[in-house]
């Protein structure tokens, strides 16, 4: 979806504008959930074909069709992911549908009721520091540097994968530390740019040091894919990895630590930048009981990283491996080199 635009002064400015970012009827959603729609949409003809029905006339008995659509979806194991889709894709494409399919949304309702999502559980602080320390152990500081903002600051894994050299202010190195991230799931919803500011010391010394030396186009994480495997294999070396826990942990774990430290919703719906309190108590009342829980068993290897780490909060930080911009576009060349190859069968 293009970004937001300033208005023109002029008639002439403003369509040219308009006609650069197209109607507006495509500007409703972001391409990618267009995207995921059509495939609700197409599935759901695909079942229309393989049982022999048709579409009906009339909504209300569109109604029923969906609702015993979304039996089936409820009956072979699906994820409740395809049943909002499929409702939602119905009501972008037709808007007038909105309100007509009371049935489905009763269906959807009970769905969400009877079957909690498989989200995310919260990285306690202790397992945090312990991954820090092992990254540290292993030398790769710029990936251990990763791994405090997006706990402290509540990003989400797409915010912090993004995070470049250029979207970072930090003059200081106790902080505070600024950190633009542009028009993010939330500030798409408000039409406005979005950024986190961090006020924990280790963070921002971090960030200071990395500051000085990054190019403004090096990403902070590197290549996604291979700051996802390193995720991993940290938990995997730490013995972590049976609690099932991903990248978004990072912001869970940070969201209930944050809270259990000044036990303000208030504080945290800002820091979070959540719509609601509504998403932040659920982030807050799951996480606190999955960590009471949660029984760390520590080994003497992740119980002395953790140390290390800890006793490196009051030492001078060591130089930062040198940061290559060609290493986190090569692939990206690479994706172009085979798009272009395609386009060249094509034409010919």
């Amino acid at each position: 979806m293009p970004k937001r635009h300033l208005e023109g002064t002029t008639q002439e400015a403003r369509a040219k504008k308009r006609r650069e970012i197209g109607p507006l009827r495509q500007l409703t959603v972001q391409p990618v959930t267009k995207a995921r729609y059509q495939q609700a949409l197409d599935d759901f003809f695909e079942y229309l074909r393989a049982e022999k029905l048709v579409l009906p006339h009339s909504t209300a008995q569109l109604d029923t069709m969906v609702a015993d659509y979304l039996e089936h979806l409820w009956a072979q194991g699906f994820g409740r992911t395809a049943a909002s889709n499929i409702l939602a894709g119905l009501q972008d494409a037709h808007p007038h549908l909105k309100g007509k399919l009371p049935e489905c949304w009763r269906l959807l309702k009970a769905w969400v009721t009877h079957e909690v999502p498989n989200r995310a559980p919260p990285l306690p602080v202790e397992m945090l520091e312990a991954m820090v320390g092992h990254a540290l152990f292993k030398g790769d500081h710029a990936f251990a540097l990763t791994l405090l903002p997006g706990f402290y600051g509540l990003l989400r894994t797409g915010e912090l994968l993004s995070i470049a050299g250029s979207h970072v202010t930090v003059t200081d190195p106790k902080g505070p530390a600024v950190i633009s991230l542009g028009l993010t799931k939330s500030g798409k919803r408000q039409g406005a740019a979005e950024s986190i500011t961090l006020h924990v010391e280790e963070v921002c010394r971090r960030l200071f040091q990395w500051c000085q030396q990054k190019p403004r186009k090096v990403l902070l994480a590197g290549p996604h894919h291979v700051w996802r495997k390193k995720f991993a294999d940290t938990l995997k070396a730490l013995s972590f990895d049976k609690w099932d826990f991903r990248p978004y942990s990072l912001r869970r774990g940070g969201a209930t630590h944050a809270f259990a430290q000044h036990g303000s919703f208030d504080k945290l719906l800002i820091a979070g930048r959540w719509q609601s309190q509504k998403t932040s108590r659920i982030y807050v009342n799951q996480g606190l009981a999955v960590l009471a829980e949660l029984k760390i068993l520590w080994t003497p290897f992740s119980k002395n990283l953790r140390k290390q780490y800890v006793k490196s909060l009051t030492t001078s930080l060591p130089s930062l491996e040198p940061v290559s911009l060609r290493s986190q576009v090569r692939g990206r060349w690479k994706e172009h080199r085979k798009n272009l190859q395609m386009a060249c069968n094509l034409w010919v």
